[in-house]
Protein backbone atom coordinates (compact mmCIF):
# COMPACT_ATOMS: atom_id res chain seq x y z
CA UNK A 1 0.00 0.00 0.00
CA UNK A 2 1.17 3.53 -0.64
CA UNK A 3 2.44 5.41 2.03
CA UNK A 4 0.43 8.79 3.91
CA UNK A 5 2.14 11.61 5.00
CA UNK A 6 1.10 14.30 7.82
CA UNK A 7 3.13 16.77 8.76
CA UNK A 8 3.15 19.60 11.07
CA UNK A 9 5.52 22.32 11.95
CA UNK A 10 5.75 25.33 14.16
CA UNK A 11 8.24 29.12 13.24
CA UNK A 12 7.77 31.86 15.45
CA UNK A 13 6.65 34.61 13.90
CA UNK A 14 6.64 38.38 15.42
CA UNK A 15 4.57 37.93 18.97
CA UNK A 16 1.88 39.93 19.45
CA UNK A 17 1.62 42.07 21.89
CA UNK A 18 -0.57 40.00 24.30
CA UNK A 19 -0.15 36.44 23.07
CA UNK A 20 2.82 34.05 21.87
CA UNK A 21 1.60 33.75 17.64
CA UNK A 22 3.64 31.27 15.80
CA UNK A 23 3.56 29.69 11.67
CA UNK A 24 2.38 26.12 11.77
CA UNK A 25 4.91 24.18 9.65
CA UNK A 26 5.16 20.95 11.63
CA UNK A 27 5.93 17.14 10.70
CA UNK A 28 4.76 14.15 12.94
CA UNK A 29 6.35 10.63 12.80
CA UNK A 30 4.07 8.07 14.10
CA UNK A 31 2.47 4.45 14.16
CA UNK A 32 -1.21 4.34 12.88
CA UNK A 33 -4.06 1.87 12.17
CA UNK A 34 -6.18 1.89 9.42
CA UNK A 35 -9.44 0.38 8.67
CA UNK A 36 -10.99 0.21 5.37
CA UNK A 37 -14.54 -1.58 4.51
CA UNK A 38 -15.32 -1.64 1.27
CA UNK A 39 -19.61 -1.53 1.07
CA UNK A 40 -20.41 -1.35 -2.68
CA UNK A 41 -18.26 0.47 -5.98
CA UNK A 42 -19.74 3.42 -4.54
CA UNK A 43 -19.18 3.12 -1.09
CA UNK A 44 -16.65 2.96 1.65
CA UNK A 45 -15.73 3.76 5.35
CA UNK A 46 -12.63 3.87 7.03
CA UNK A 47 -11.84 4.05 10.74
CA UNK A 48 -8.10 5.40 11.67
CA UNK A 49 -6.06 5.69 14.82
CA UNK A 50 -2.33 7.50 14.79
CA UNK A 51 -0.08 7.88 17.41
CA UNK A 52 3.21 10.40 17.23
CA UNK A 53 6.25 10.07 19.08
CA UNK A 54 8.55 12.71 17.51
CA UNK A 55 8.30 16.00 15.35
CA UNK A 56 10.09 18.07 13.70
CA UNK A 57 10.27 21.55 13.70
CA UNK A 58 8.53 22.66 17.76
CA UNK A 59 11.62 23.92 19.02
CA UNK A 60 10.96 27.59 20.97
CA UNK A 61 7.34 26.48 20.68
CA UNK A 62 4.72 26.27 23.66
CA UNK A 63 4.52 22.28 22.10
CA UNK A 64 7.92 21.56 22.39
CA UNK A 65 8.39 18.08 23.37
CA UNK A 66 4.82 17.12 22.75
CA UNK A 67 3.11 13.72 22.07
CA UNK A 68 0.24 12.95 19.97
CA UNK A 69 -2.81 10.85 19.58
CA UNK A 70 -5.08 10.99 16.71
CA UNK A 71 -8.28 9.02 15.95
CA UNK A 72 -11.43 9.65 13.49
CA UNK A 73 -13.37 8.05 10.42
CA UNK A 74 -14.50 9.12 6.79
CA UNK A 75 -16.87 7.94 4.42
CA UNK A 76 -16.66 7.79 0.65
CA UNK A 77 -19.27 8.23 -1.91
CA UNK A 78 -19.04 8.09 -5.09
CA UNK A 79 -15.30 9.35 -4.60
CA UNK A 80 -16.21 12.10 -2.40
CA UNK A 81 -14.73 11.77 1.39
CA UNK A 82 -16.42 13.16 4.12
CA UNK A 83 -15.08 12.77 7.79
CA UNK A 84 -13.18 14.12 10.92
CA UNK A 85 -11.61 13.28 13.94
CA UNK A 86 -9.86 14.83 16.87
CA UNK A 87 -6.07 14.71 18.12
CA UNK A 88 -4.88 15.21 21.55
CA UNK A 89 -1.56 16.87 22.30
CA UNK A 90 0.71 16.77 25.06
CA UNK A 91 3.34 18.33 26.11
CA UNK A 92 6.21 16.96 28.73
CA UNK A 93 4.61 18.43 31.56
CA UNK A 94 1.25 16.70 30.98
CA UNK A 95 -0.73 19.96 29.45
CA UNK A 96 -2.93 19.09 26.42
CA UNK A 97 -4.05 20.34 24.03
CA UNK A 98 -7.69 19.12 21.76
CA UNK A 99 -7.34 19.37 17.57
CA UNK A 100 -9.72 18.64 15.08
CA UNK A 101 -9.89 17.91 11.95
CA UNK A 102 -11.86 17.73 8.47
CA UNK A 103 -11.26 15.14 5.54
CA UNK A 104 -11.29 17.27 2.08
CA UNK A 105 -8.88 14.75 -0.13
CA UNK A 106 -8.54 11.03 0.13
CA UNK A 107 -6.33 9.66 -2.54
CA UNK A 108 -3.61 6.44 -3.16
CA UNK A 109 -1.96 6.56 0.15
CA UNK A 110 -2.52 10.03 1.07
CA UNK A 111 -5.37 12.43 2.52
CA UNK A 112 -5.47 15.93 3.29
CA UNK A 113 -7.83 18.13 5.17
CA UNK A 114 -8.32 21.34 7.38
CA UNK A 115 -7.65 21.30 11.29
CA UNK A 116 -8.46 24.13 14.05
CA UNK A 117 -7.53 24.08 18.08
CA UNK A 118 -10.56 23.18 19.93
CA UNK A 119 -8.92 24.19 23.27
CA UNK A 120 -6.54 23.10 26.11
CA UNK A 121 -5.52 22.61 29.57
CA UNK A 122 -3.00 23.99 31.67
CA UNK A 123 -0.55 26.65 30.02
CA UNK A 124 -2.75 26.24 26.81
CA UNK A 125 -5.83 26.94 27.68
CA UNK A 126 -7.19 29.41 25.48
CA UNK A 127 -4.70 28.22 22.73
CA UNK A 128 -6.65 29.13 19.18
CA UNK A 129 -5.19 28.23 15.67
CA UNK A 130 -6.00 26.96 12.07
CA UNK A 131 -4.74 25.14 8.98
CA UNK A 132 -4.51 22.52 6.74
CA UNK A 133 -2.72 18.68 6.79
CA UNK A 134 -1.44 16.43 4.38
CA UNK A 135 -1.21 12.85 5.86
CA UNK A 136 0.91 9.87 4.10
CA UNK A 137 0.64 6.49 5.22
CA UNK A 138 1.85 2.87 4.63
CA UNK A 139 -0.52 0.85 5.87
CA UNK A 140 1.86 -2.31 5.17
CA UNK A 141 4.11 -0.73 8.03
CA UNK A 142 1.85 0.45 9.55
CA UNK A 143 3.61 4.39 9.95
CA UNK A 144 2.34 7.76 8.86
CA UNK A 145 4.06 10.73 8.51
CA UNK A 146 1.98 14.03 8.78
CA UNK A 147 2.38 17.71 7.72
CA UNK A 148 0.34 20.83 8.92
CA UNK A 149 0.33 23.85 8.44
CA UNK A 150 -1.36 26.99 9.91
CA UNK A 151 -1.33 29.47 12.50
CA UNK A 152 -1.73 28.83 16.69
CA UNK A 153 -1.85 31.68 19.19
CA UNK A 154 -1.14 31.20 22.78
CA UNK A 155 -2.72 34.45 25.28
CA UNK A 156 -0.16 35.47 27.82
Amino acid sequence: MKRIATALALTLIAPAASAQEFDVEIIGYGKTEQFFEPLSGDLMVTDSRSRFEEFENLEGTPLEGMTGRCFGSATILRGVPSGNGNCVFTDPEGDKVLQAWSLDEVGQGGSAGTWHFVGGTGKHEGVTGRGHFIRLTNNTAGTTETRIFGIARWPE
